[in-house]
């Protein structure tokens, strides 16, 4: 067992409630006695820890320990050292900053109340050939105060160079005049866990693509893309002298950068960092905070210069599964921009945006996890955040709109159209890798929120709290949460019974209760000749999507849906809620083509305005406002996927796919490519040729793929349409 009988240590300086307490340095001298066979430590830093060994960082893991409620789970991180220790004395040096975990300003999101919060503190332990030869304790040397002198995840980072002596993290440094650290008094009640997903990592630098003095003593740098991350700064200045730079990811009609969250950070500056320079040459980059960004304004530099500043991308290190290009750059654009907003919002969990809030939105997360699985490797991490969102649920059922969460968004953000992550999570993981025990391991906290859900109903039946059809693009009104919450009701009812039929559990209960949804919905909300009673894109869309009418109705319905989309001139008037289903919809009426123009179209509201509006990640808003690296609206990814390359999944793990490209007009040739949980790739490509399409494909081991009614295994096929 880890940890066992170990405790966190901190700094002995006293909690300083309504203040940010520098990071703190911590060091172990330590004597290994003989030859090693093996050896690892464990590790759990909160907020976040960095580790050295002998003066060498013991992994590039970026912002651990990974992001949890602490009273309920402690994600812990393991690493080999079994060729890095030596016989003879060792040293291990530990800096800690504040993270999630102890954030002092007050926000629109109350972590500044956080139950756990505390100063920086860690715990370890090191195994050597199965036996703990060092551990966290009293023992080990601290110095309260270091080089960083100010650290918050959501604001920044403030670094005296001057008080930087590189050789801290080294055997032969004089560490006397340290005091010692204190074992914890406040410890968190989290059970410890293995950390199950892959790290955060830098990937690369980028180089400004232009430079520009702000006339009022600044210099803009533009990097030419959004992105997560930091820069990494090289500098030769006189001793003191301090360097300030504030990330945006806009500029304003007057060229000088906008900043659209002040509202939410009234107490401190957000996104800056600052640097207090030693004498001569310098490199510094922040470790504990991130940003999003596309521009920085820089101050204090003495010598600017394209050469001294770079942007570094942060993220979730996770591999791409999707691979997409065809005739039409628009479409190509589309699919980089939704990449890479996806992989800015992968930070152990799938956060909103990287700038205002960098929180676990559920409503955002259950709109986007099917294109999340489909484009990324991201099970691991997926199966991390499914455990923190049983976590967040409370005795009676309900759970927040943000996982994790300290406190705040049980009683706004959340309803069915957030607390259904649950659901769309765990199904979603089954589904692309065939493993039941997501959907097994969730089913008792299935039944607990839907439970939950029955105490919510009112007089007329209808559970009306949560989320609507959020962040639609006219101003019209949108669909309601009545509606909205019966309809996904029956989804996560249906989920429920897969997941008692997958664990060998009598579903009749639930069956039962799916058919009264079911009758109920349909009673509530179908008009007499068979269409939707509320004539919205949205409502349409949900009824198809979600399988909620009658077979008989399915023309109307059809009927129905083609007209809402005609009458926006093709364009979509849903939210978040109702798009993902939009393009499901009209896919499953024969109406392909009314997507791809939806995709697009140009003018108010559509992709293509983004893009002619210089986005380099998806927005929040159809519109110019909000976040400009948002994921809540990449549904349409896994629908390219899906129907301009052709690849969709029929059975859990690619076990069985259907190859059905739609020959679009106006697209040449489009290819694309998904590797399976497996590690198989299917590769589907097709270009038109004189009245008639040549199509390829490649199947792997272990999947088999049905074209135009014939089934076909491993290997490569070519065919004339």
């Amino acid at each position: 067992m880890a940890f066992e009988n170990i405790g966190f240590i901190k700094s002995p300086s006293p909690f300083r409630w309504h203040e940010n307490a520098p990071a703190p340095l911590f060091r172990r001298r330590f004597t290994v006695d003989g030859p090693v066979g093996s050896a690892e430590v464990r590790v759990c830093g909160l907020g976040y820890g960095y580790y050295w060994l002998n003066g060498e960082v013991l992994s590039e893991d970026l912002y651990t320990a990974p992001v949890s409620d602490y009273r309920k789970t402690l994600w812990y991180n393991t690493y080999d050292v079994t060729g890095r220790l030596r016989e003879g004395e060792n040293v291990f040096a530990v800096i800690c900053g504040n993270g999630w975990y102890n954030e002092y300003f007050k926000t629109s999101w109350d972590y500044d109340t956080a139950p756990w919060r505390d100063n920086p503190k860690f715990i370890l332990e090191l195994v050597v050939d199965g036996k703990t030869v060092l551990c966290s304790d009293e023992h080990w040397k601290c110095l309260p105060e270091s080089f960083v002198v100010y650290n918050q995840l959501r604001s920044g980072e403030h670094f005296d160079a001057r008080l930087y002596d590189p050789r801290w993290k080294s055997l032969d440094y004089d560490d006397g005049a340290w005091g010692f650290a204190v074992p914890d008094t406040k410890p968190p009640t989290g059970v410890f866990r293995p950390c199950p997903c892959e790290p955060i990592r830098a990937f690369g630098e980028i180089a400004p693509v232009s430079m520009t003095d702000d006339g009022e003593g600044g210099v803009i740098y533009d990097f030419g893309s959004n992105q997560s991350g930091f820069v990494r700064l090289s500098v030769d200045q006189d001793e003191g002298d301090e360097i300030v730079l504030r990330y945006r990811e806009q500029k304003a009609s007057d060229g000088k950068l906008f900043d659209h969250m002040k509202q939410h950070y009234p107490e401190t500056e957000c996104q800056t960092d600052r640097l207090i320079c030693p004498a001569g040459p310098f490199a510094w980059s922040p470790k504990f905070t991130y940003h999003g960004f596309q521009y920085v304004r820089v101050t204090g530099l003495k010598h600017p210069s394209p050469d001294c500043i770079r942007a570094v991308f942060v993220h979730q290190a996770v591999e791409e599964r999707s691979a997409f290009s065809c005739s039409d750059p628009v479409l190509c654009d589309l699919f980089r921009i939704g990449q890479r907003a996806t992989l800015s919002n992968l930070f152990y969990m799938p956060t909103d945006c990287p700038t205002r809030e960098k929180l676990g939105w559920c409503n955002d997360a259950q709109s986007s996890m099917e294109q999340f699985l489909t484009d990324f490797a991201s099970e691991r991490l997926f199966a991390k955040w499914l455990q923190d969102i049983r976590d967040s649920m409370l005795p009676n059922g309900m759970i927040p709109g943000i996982v994790p969460s300290s406190g705040w968004g049980y009683f706004w953000g959340n309803g069915p159209v957030s607390e259904g992550v649950l659901f769309e999570t765990a199904y979603r993981l089954w589904f692309h890798t065939g493993d039941p025990k997501y959907l097994i391991e969730s089913l008792p906290y299935f039944k607990r929120n839907l439970d939950f859900y029955e105490t919510r109903r009112n007089d007329n039946g209808d559970i009306c709290y949560g989320l609507d059809d959020w962040a639609s693009p006219d101003g019209s009104p949108r669909v309601d949460a009545a509606f909205v919450n019966s309809a996904l009701i029956v989804k996560f009812l249906r989920i429920t019974v897969l997941a008692c039929q997958l664990a060998g559990e009598d579903p009749a209960e639930w069956e039962n209760r799916l058919a009264e949804q079911l009758a109920r919905h349909r009673t509530k909300y179908r008009n007499a000749d068979g269409t939707c009673k509320i004539h919205k894109q949205t409502a349409a869309a949900m009824t198809v999507a979600l399988d909620l009418f009658d077979e008989a109705d399915s023309e109307a319905l059809k009927a129905q849906l083609a007209r809402l989309v005609e009458e926006k001139n093709f364009h979509h008037d849903c939210g978040m809620v109702g798009l993902p289903c939009l393009y499901s919809a009209l896919n499953l009426c024969g109406l392909e083509e009314y997507a791809f123009r939806i995709l697009t179209a140009e003018g108010f509201p559509s992709y293509r305005e983004w893009l002619d509006g210089g986005a380099t990640t998806l927005w929040e808003m159809w519109g110019s406002g909000g976040s400009h690296n948002h994921h809540m609206y990449s549904s349409f990814l896994s629908w390219m996927m899906k129907t301009v390359v052709g690849i969709e999944a029929l059975a859990p793990a690619y076990g069985k796919i259907a190859i059905r490209p739609v020959f679009f007009e106006g697209l040449d040739w489009a290819e694309g490519s998904i590797v399976t949980p497996a590690g198989g790739k299917i590769d589907v490509s097709w270009k038109k040729g004189a009245g008639c399409v040549h199509v390829s494909v490649s199947v792997p081991v272990g999947v088999r793929a049905v074209f135009r009614g014939r089934e076909y295994g491993e290997g490569e096929y070519s065919f004339t349409v």
